[in-house]
């Protein structure tokens, strides 16, 4: 996927950018002053990363994205039947080639519906800029994984740019009577309507809607803080579940990233406006907090991070065996620092018949 900076759209400073939807109930008032110190202007936020988090989505809700985006494909697969993700590295354009390797952004094998044992590759590609020469790169992945996989694929581009006048046609070439015609099926996210997918419980709408604050908010980390808070309190009450409200959680933290000055100040006041979540729920923010602070302290070569990362894996083990892993005992979790201790409960949770049970033994660490 190629992203970078281009002309904002004229929504540019709304903390919630979501189309077909009324955004009463979306803005929220702003938050505390982060205190004496540098001002949130100054603070080096990191770059937009629109590439990861798309991929994870595609990974985790295909079906979900097919539907909303492209949906005459969608209603072509055969969807019991699993989905394979493929190797998306395509080699070299040519021989001692400058361009080096190529490599799509998602390759996909899907079965059809009435094609017996018949599959098919699809190509899926997120444009987050305009680019002239997106034609020509689509046609080169085209012949490229056929080169690699011995038949031609489905080609999707999902146009994620914010220029609602932007939409490349097919990539044509060839002189005289020689003449090849390239066409692929596009999708330009800002013309979506969310509002029956955000009522419907999809939850690429919710990724769709960050990713248009992140547009909204490009340069402007106070009104990504407030419009980052808002979606977050939005897709708690939304109840999708815990482990689709995580994964989208996930991908909402990597588009709307923030300073780490910033962050921790959003996480005070989610801490401090949200505290009271039910059980059923947990603070999805706060495992996202836990794998942040797992990066940073791999980075850093932070004891600290190592003792977070196995605290990580110790949840991510709850919920797989348990379904839920409650808040309190997220809580109680979060106060053991020693990392041979979250080993050995992490040993502890293979073993154990019930989540009570492993409840009780934390109570005696």
């Amino acid at each position: 996927m190629r992203s970078g900076k281009g002309p904002l759209s004229p929504e540019v400073r709304r903390p919630c950018l979501g189309r077909g939807r009324s955004t009463r109930g979306v803005l929220s008032p702003r938050l505390p002053s982060p205190g004496p110190g540098p001002r949130s202007s100054r603070l080096k936020a990191p770059p937009n990363n629109y590439d990861a988090p798309w991929k994870f989505v595609v990974r985790e809700f295909l079906r979900f994205f097919l539907e909303m985006l492209f949906p005459s494909m969608a209603a072509g697969i055969d969807w019991t039947r699993p989905a394979r993700f493929h190797d998306t590295r395509l080699g070299r354009i040519g021989p001692g080639s400058v361009r080096g390797e190529m490599r799509a952004d998602m390759l996909v094998k899907v079965g059809l519906l009435g094609g017996g044992e018949a599959m098919v590759l699809v190509h899926i590609e997120v444009q987050a800029q305009r680019d002239a020469g997106l034609g020509l790169r689509m046609y080169r992945y085209h012949y490229l994984i056929h080169d690699l996989y011995e038949r031609f694929p489905v080609s999707l581009v999902v146009l994620a740019d914010d220029e609602p006048g932007w939409r490349p046609g097919p990539f044509e070439h060839g002189m005289g009577p020689s003449v090849s015609v390239f066409r692929f099926e596009t999708c330009k996210l800002l013309e979506v309507d969310l509002g029956p997918w955000l009522a419907g419980g999809n939850p690429v709408a919710w990724v769709v809607r960050a990713h248009r604050v992140a547009q909204g908010t490009r340069g402007d980390d106070e009104a990504r803080l407030v419009g980052k808070l808002a979606l977050m309190r939005e897709l708690r009450r939304a109840r999708l579940g815990e482990d689709v409200t995580l994964k989208v959680m996930r991908a909402m933290h990597c588009l709307l990233a923030l300073p780490p000055e910033m962050e921790d100040r959003l996480a005070r006041e989610w801490e401090r406006t949200e505290g009271a979540m039910d059980d059923t729920i947990m603070s999805t923010y706060e495992w996202v907090l836990v794998e942040k602070g797992l990066a940073r302290g791999r980075a850093e070569g932070h004891a600290k991070g190592r003792a977070e990362g196995v605290r990580a894996m110790l949840l991510d083990l709850l919920r797989e065996r348990f379904g839920r892993c409650g808040r309190s005992l997220s809580h109680r979790l979060a106060g053991i620092s020693d990392e041979a201790e979250l080993r050995r409960l992490a040993c502890l949770a293979v073993k154990v018949p019930s989540l009570a049970e492993f409840e009780r033994e934390v109570g005696r660490a």
